[in-house]
């Protein structure tokens, strides 16, 4: 038996032990919260029309494609609106239509909001003043990423009830929604901190976007243009031997594998037609390859190795003194 007092000196303690594990969990968030500088930009950002503006463009303009969507396969089609395979069918357009819209919206919106991080600081004069302070480079980054990253989350939160419009017609999944969620967070993470890292080492604001959205740009069209050059060498005599064939068809995989666009869709494709989360197990190309990893898997862990890579640069480019 414990002795009474001792019981009422245990309570204590356990209360104490409790809030120091509640106080450990929260620490990562307050630290993020205390952040100056993402409580100023977000401040900032919010009270203007700017942000309000942006967010009713984005909305209306999802809503005007779905709204088009929904009227062609029901009432152009001339298919019958209690057909539950025309349901299935049009929740799987209307779902698929969203995420892709979101993808080039996300791709064009997030370099905008980061390309002049740092260099209105240095147009401004203010950058100085900055790294006399005892705000560090790292804090200034991440603030600036935080920010800008928390504002196009919010597009992605905004935009899911327009995306569960699929789940009342039918044919989507809570895998689809998981998937599709965490390659728009990744690409928004990813082109916020593209905008960072020109930012960091450019002088003006004007260049830091031009360059920002050149590379978007770029990036997609050589893409393209390297998926079908493989694609036509894999089709020809160059592709005939076992070797080459298997590595061109690695490669042509990969490329589609870090395109945003191509990586959604063939993910949904082996979701739907070999109901497979993780791998495909089918023949790819006429090859003998009957296990790749799904598209979107490469495309996360590819996006934020580089996203990573450009926040350590962007730091350190930071700290590194002007000449």
């Amino acid at each position: 038996m414990i002795p009474e007092n001792q019981e009422t000196t245990l309570e204590p303690a356990a209360a104490m032990v409790q809030t120091e594990k509640m106080a450990g969990w929260k620490k990562p968030w307050r630290r993020i919260l205390d952040n100056p500088v993402i409580l100023k930009e977000l401040r900032g950002r919010m009270r203007g029309r700017q942000a309000f503006i942006l967010l009713t463009l984005y909305l209306g303009l999802i809503a005007l494609f779905i709204v088009v969507i929904y009227n062609t396969i029901f009432g152009v089609t001339g298919i019958a609106a209690w057909d539950p395979s025309a349901r299935q069918t049009a929740g799987k357009v209307i779902f698929g239509t969203v995420v892709l819209l979101e993808l080039l919206l996300l791709s064009f919106i997030a370099p905008g909001l980061t390309a002049g991080a740092i260099t209105s600081e240095r147009e401004r004069q203010t950058f100085d003043l900055l790294r006399t302070t005892l705000l560090s480079a790292r804090s200034l980054v991440l603030g600036k990423l935080g920010a800008a990253f928390s504002y196009l989350f919010l597009l992605i939160l905004t935009a899911l009830p327009i995306q569960s419009l699929a789940f009342i017609l039918g044919g989507v999944g809570m895998e689809e929604m998981v998937v599709s969620s965490l390659m728009l967070v990744v690409t928004a993470l990813f082109f916020c901190t593209l905008g960072i890292f020109f930012s960091s080492f450019m002088k003006r604001t004007l260049s830091a976007t031009i360059s920002s959205y050149s590379a978007v740009l770029a990036s997609f069209l050589l893409l393209v243009l390297l998926f079908f050059m493989i694609a036509y060498l894999e089709s020809t005599s160059y592709g005939n031997f076992p070797v080459r064939q298997r590595i061109l068809t690695l490669a042509v995989w990969f490329l589609i594998s870090i395109n945003p666009f191509m990586a959604a869709v063939m993910s949904e494709v082996i979701l739907i037609d070999q109901q497979s989360l993780f791998v495909t197990t089918s023949p790819m190309f006429g090859t003998g390859m009957t296990f790749l990893i799904s598209p979107w898997i490469t495309y996360v862990s590819v996006y934020l190795v580089l996203t990573m890579s450009m926040i350590v640069f962007s730091i350190y480019r930071v700290k590194r003194p002007d000449r």
